[in-house]
């Protein structure tokens, strides 16, 4: 696992945000160490999807910085940056069984 770093990311749906609430996921620093065991818990709508796309390369922030190990990977395309995410609801997976 890679340390993923958060340099003062923010995303906004709108095209000209004017205000805090124009933003889904407002300015943020945050580190992830490598060998950690992480949640990302909370309400619906609080911006936890978003966030998970946007360190995963389905979407670029509005702001700010996603570095893995240190280096910057906003540019990069989702199967160059050699990460994954697991949705909670299995839809793409609906052909497969789970034991």
């Amino acid at each position: 696992m890679a340390e993923i770093t958060l340099k003062g990311l923010a995303h906004s749906y709108s095209k000209s945000p004017s205000s805090h609430s124009d933003y889904a996921i407002r300015q943020m620093d945050h580190v992830w160490h490598q060998g950690g065991a992480y949640a990302l818990l909370g309400p619906s709508g609080c911006g936890k999807s978003t966030l998970l796309n946007i360190i995963s390369g389905l979407l670029e922030p509005s702001e700010g910085d996603v570095l893995f190990d240190g280096h910057r990977v906003n540019e990069l395309p989702p199967e160059e940056r050699n990460i994954a995410q697991v949705f909670q609801f299995p839809v793409i997976y609906d052909t497969m069984t789970v034991y």
